[in-house]
């Protein structure tokens, strides 16, 4: 029954075990009453035992219910009454659709525009559109576990493109709804990773001569899942053949580990080949789909690639064709967002998102690559045992991921790698974080800056210089002092942000920040500077800069700071209690990156975990 309901295996053992005490009452009392039962016999006379045997039946039938009464009060009834009632549950027809009205807006202000030679927003002349890729039909809404979204009634891709005016090709998208209807399953308790992409053939002459017919725009959609309960394969070919997900004890791995479940992974196309080469990972495109790319790209003069992903994938590609005019980030837009799609397209609503994540143009190339995975201590079962003997319930294996790259995370470890000057930013970084297109231009400048004993304030002029309304995005970094083989600190950090209301061509807004001190203070892990960890701001020059991305500075300041300011003892006012280090028991063999001598520990950093990792101490 709790299976049905979507309760996982570990959840079932878990629950078990926070009632072991009462079914250890229950049978304690039912050997009791056979015991007295037993007794009677002996000890009592042969007119009453009767009356002393049912005596004690009633009391342990009371004593069971009683313990049922208490089960079902204590530990079953947050979980148990909430799956029961959800069914129940009554929302206003008002709080429905607030709530759709905010995912649109959300979706309008969110979706990311990243390429746009010219084509975008479309002429008014333009009312056909042919739609490529499988995931035109099968859009990515949400993700898995507790970030899916019903996707029964939410706007679809097509859906959003008729409502914005536009005619699709039917022809093309019954390709896509007879080769797969259906999207497979990536979820809490199996991983699909499927892409039902049709082979190049289906894209015969007629139909693409008919398509040209019909419009000379074609939009691309690539759509890519993911969410919590596992990583995203790093060899979608070892998927295909069934070998994904080898531990380092060698045996492919399916079992519950604490309350998740890991699997090897599926992968079904329709047809006998592979649908990616050996060492192919999920956030690159499928050869299947590389075909469609090719095919489309060369028959058609003006394309729109929309990436439907709920993760940075690689885009290289997208620069390869100069038929790819325009490139679109819509990842998981939940039941209503996607309607924005139609509404950017037709230029209703002037693209105004950034991006969340930086994007590379090679992952494998990345501190993270090698600590993806499912890396299982050797001496689990030792911990197991030891586990039993205190009557701990636990079942599965113990793994680890190493988050080596420390505080070197994402755009932090390519900016300041780039000012090091250890790295080419641009032979490795396709987007930077927080970079994103507009139909129109603006410009921004400070113009005013004050330092007072805890905080920073600057007003920023934004100025849209274009020809038709738009919203822009303060980006506000600071560049905090370093020394080398110091305080680890990134070269740019963002530290606050704001988006402006919608502007119309020529006006201006000021936009006011004011920044805490304390909020650009570095983390001494290493007791550098601290007895045993905390927050320090170092004396030194610090710089506040307004940029477009990450990368691209619009304006600064600078000031100084006289001296050092510990908050290791009486803490910084947003932490209430000092912050100092309390978990390096738990830490492991694992180096961290540094930043010192140009990033020199990259490669013993940033390595797959050795043997020695894979013993719990």
């Amino acid at each position: 029954f709790l299976k049905s309901l979507g309760v996982s295996e570990a959840d079932i053992n878990s629950y078990i075990h926070s009632i072991s005490s009462y079914i250890y009452v229950i049978f304690g009392s039912l050997l009791l009453m056979i015991i007295v039962m037993i007794a009677a016999h002996f000890l009592v006379k042969k007119g009453t035992r009767h009356v002393v045997r049912w005596s004690a039946a009633v009391a342990w039938v009371l004593i069971v219910l009683l313990v049922v009464n208490l089960i079902c009060y204590g530990p079953f009834y947050a979980n148990v009454s909430g799956m029961l009632n959800a069914s129940r549950a009554e929302i206003s027809e008002d709080v429905v659709g607030n709530s759709k009205a905010v995912i649109q807006k959300v979706g309008e202000e969110g979706i990311v525009l990243v390429k746009n030679k010219g084509i975008l927003p479309l002429t008014s002349d333009i009312k056909n559109l042919n739609v490529f890729g499988w995931a035109s039909t099968n859009p990515i809404y949400g993700g898995t576990g507790t970030g899916s979204a019903d996707s029964s009634n939410a706007i679809s891709i097509l859906q959003s493109l008729h409502e914005a005016g536009y005619n699709t090709n039917e022809e093309i998208t019954k390709i896509y709804t007879n080769y797969a209807s259906k999207r497979p399953a990536i979820n809490m308790s199996a991983q699909d990773w499927t892409l039902p992409e049709p082979p190049v053939e289906y894209y015969t002459d007629e139909i693409l001569d008919s398509a040209l017919q019909f419009s000379n725009v074609a939009l691309i959609v690539i759509g890519r899942s993911g969410g919590e309960n596992a990583d995203l394969p790093t060899d979608m070919n070892a998927v295909i053949n069934g070998t994904w997900n080898v531990t380092n004890t060698g045996k492919v791995h399916k079992g519950s580990v604490g309350n998740y479940y890991y699997t090897n992974g599926t992968y079904k196309n329709n047809g006998n080949y592979d649908d990616f080469d050996p060492g192919e990972h999920y956030l690159q495109l499928s050869n299947t789909e590389e075909a469609m790319v090719e095919k489309v790209c060369s028959t058609f003069e003006n394309v729109i690639v929309v990436i439907n992903a709920n993760n940075a994938m690689e885009l290289g590609w997208v620069d390869q064709y100069d038929s790819i005019k325009a490139v679109l980030l819509v990842p998981g837009t939940g039941v209503t967002g996607m309607k924005a799609l139609g509404e950017i397209l037709n230029g209703t609503v002037n693209p105004s998102g950034k991006t969340v994540d930086i994007y590379v143009k090679d992952l494998k190339n990345t501190p993270v690559w090698n600590n993806y995975g499912n890396f299982i201590y050797h001496n689990a079962g030792i911990l197991s045992s030891a586990l039993a003997k205190k009557d701990i319930s636990y079942q599965g294996v113990i793994s680890f991921v190493n988050y080596s790259e420390g505080i070197y995370m994402g755009y932090k470890f390519y900016e300041t790698a780039s000012d090091d000057g250890v790295i080419n930013y641009y032979d490795y970084v396709q987007y930077p974080f927080g970079y994103g297109l507009s139909y129109t231009t603006f410009t921004q400048e400070i113009t005013d800056f004050k330092k007072s004993k805890d905080s920073v304030s600057l007003e920023v002029k934004v100025t849209n210089t274009g020809n038709v309304a738009g919203k822009d995005v303060i980006e506000l970094y600071y560049t905090p002092p370093y020394t080398n083989g110091g305080i680890e600190k990134s070269s740019v950090n963002l530290i606050n942000f704001e988006k402006t209301k919608l502007l119309e061509p020529g006006e201006s807004e000021i936009v006011k920040f004011k920044i805490p001190l304390e909020d650009m203070a570095s983390y001494d892990y290493s007791c550098i500077k601290t007895q045993n960890g905390g927050y320090i701001l170092e004396a030194g020059e610090y710089k506040l800069s307004i940029r477009s991305d990450s990368h691209t500075v619009l304006d600064e300041v600078t000031f100084t700071i006289d001296s050092d300011i510990d908050y290791s003892k009486e803490g910084r006012e947003s932490d209430g209690i000092p912050a100092v280090n309390l978990f390096d028991y738990a830490r492991g063999n694992v180096e961290y990156l540094s930043r010192a001598n140009g990033f020199a520990n990259y490669s013993s950093a940033t390595a797959a975990p050795s043997v020695e990792d894979y013993k719990m101490n």
